[in-house]
């Protein structure tokens, strides 16, 4: 910025509208077209960042590329010279009114205003989705309101849609712990589907005032999303049954059976009353961009491509197959979190951390290879599971955010149901039971093969700590125990009454 306080020799900077840990937004004056706008400047503490130097780039990009009445509109683009260096900035509409958290910390919401707002935000996903981007970080915080309507703002980490992903064994999760859909932790595929899931949670909230799930850290939230079906939206005054479906069904963890952001879009307009306008406002007797009659803006579907000679792999299946392998990395994601970019108005922080492979499941130990003799198993060794790459990073969390960690274990429990069989009859023993039991350095598999009786099936640490020892059993009580410098957390498991159940302690 120069000594006058104009950027790029026209914007007028007059004062600070907010800040967050990526950016200050300030208001401005253009001096060019004399009107008001929003500048987004990129933090001191960021100006020498290239990577964040390419992300509030890559926002101005991705958003100047939309035209929607309801995605704040971007104007230009700069970089001012500081003493820091080239200091990036986006020029942005002016957006008079609060963010959608402000007006639900400020209390409940009535229905017919809950269903308007998820309406516009779902006619703004749909033309991302349209033009080929997905948002990736729809929460209340990135929700404006203002008088004409709803406008979602900060496409800072939007991406062009690519449902296969990189294929990388090691990739960023970018986005809000409360908002993530299941396949966002899962693999890096960039999804229309999971912008609607991020809808379904925010109209969830705003019809119920609470979350689907009911979670104290941001662990747990990162296993409910995963693992937990939601809490059903149960049926709401003034609210229609449809709605209430639509809502349910946008939570969905297979993305394949989450509804289209277009069909979200009509649907919660016919619950608010809104009429739908199908690419272009209709012409009234007062001019051709006049309509006192409330709408939503749906742009027109975009060209399905043709089928593929293969037919793709059923929904289930692909869960299934993103799934295997996540358990054992649900902490290093929860510990991995740092805050990215500013306006988090009270909502959990966004987060960065490195994710596993997810190609396929990892190799668990089986017991034949390290049972007999009972002998420790030493990093190496068959059975040792390596982990994915994940670097722990923790910052304050704002008071209001769910909450993140860094050490506190987190049990996912995992139950093995057989599936029933003509043959089965009442005197048929069911299989072991089988449980998966984390700590703060890593997880194991076990299962009780006798009475009295436990046996590790697999164990896989958490970076940065890896397998010192393990006694796979079987046996009355089996350890696998992680290390890491100093540190080392012993895992001790055994069994009662044919159910697994597991004790933590510092080796």
């Amino acid at each position: 910025m120069d000594a006058t306080g104009i950027l790029g020799g026209r914007y007028a900077l007059r004062d600070q509208l907010g800040a967050g840990g990526m950016a200050v937004v300030w208001r401005a004056r253009d001096q060019v077209l004399d009107r008001d706008v929003a500048v987004k400047l990129l933090a001191a503490q960021h100006a020498g960042d290239a990577g964040s130097r390419r992300r509030i780039r890559a926002e101005a990009r991705a958003a100047a590329a939309l035209s929607h009445p309801n995605i704040a509109q971007v104007y230009d683009y700069g970089e001012s010279d500081d003493d820091l260096g080239r200091v990036p900035y986006v020029v942005m509409e002016l957006i008079p009114g609060a963010t959608l958290q402000e007006r639900m910390n400020a209390g409940p919401l009535p229905p017919r205003f809950a269903m308007r707002v998820a309406a516009e935000v779902a006619a703004a996903l749909a033309a991302a989705h349209a033009d080929g981007l997905v948002h990736r970080d729809i929460k209340p915080a990135n929700v404006m309101i203002t008088p004409a309507g709803a406008k979602v703002v900060d496409f800072g980490i939007a991406a062009a849609i690519d449902p296969g992903g990189s294929g990388e064994p090691d990739f960023e999760v970018l986005g809000t712990p409360a908002y993530l859909a299941p396949e966002r932790l899962t693999d890096d595929g960039v999804e229309p589907a999971s912008d609607v899931y991020a809808l379904g949670v925010l109209l969830y909230r705003m019809l119920s005032g609470h979350s689907p799930w009911s979670v104290d850290t941001t662990t747990q939230m990162l296993t409910a999303h995963i693992y937990i079906d939601p809490e059903p939206l149960t049926p709401q005054p003034e609210v229609p049954g449809y709605i209430t479906a639509l809502c349910n069904r946008c939570l969905t963890k297979d993305p394949t059976e989450r509804p289209s952001a277009r069909e979200a879009a009509a649907l919660l307009a016919q619950g608010a009353g809104l009429r739908v306008v199908d690419d272009v406002p209709p012409q009234s007797p007062a001019g051709p961009w006049l309509d006192d009659e409330p709408s939503v803006l749906i742009r027109p579907k975009p060209q399905e491509p043709p089928p593929a000679a293969e037919a793709p792999e059923p929904g289930s299946r692909r869960r299934l197959r993103r799934l295997l392998p996540f358990a054992a990395v649900l902490l290093a994601l929860a510990a991995g979190f740092w805050w990215l970019a500013a306006g988090d108005d009270g909502a959990a922080p966004k987060v960065v951390a490195e994710a596993p492979a997810v190609s396929g499941s990892a190799p668990a130990a089986t017991p034949s290879a390290v049972a007999s003799g009972k002998a420790p198993v030493k990093p190496g060794d068959p059975g040792a599971v390596k982990p994915g790459a994940i670097a722990p990073t923790a910052r304050q969390t704002p008071a209001g955010s769910v909450p993140q960690e860094t050490v506190a274990p987190v049990t996912a429990t995992t139950r093995a149901t057989p599936s029933p069989t003509a043959e089965a009859t009442a005197t048929t023993d069911p299989p072991p039971e089988e449980r998966t039991f984390t700590s703060a350095g890593g997880s194991v598999r076990a299962t009780c093969p006798t009475a009295g009786t436990a046996q590790l099936l697999s164990w896989t640490p958490v970076t940065p700590y890896k397998v010192d020892e393990v006694d796979a059993g079987p046996a009355s009580a089996v350890v696998a125990v992680f290390k890491h410098g100093n540190q080392r957390v012993r895992m001790t498991v055994t069994c009662g009454g044919g159910v697994p159940s597991h004790t933590t302690d510092d080796a």
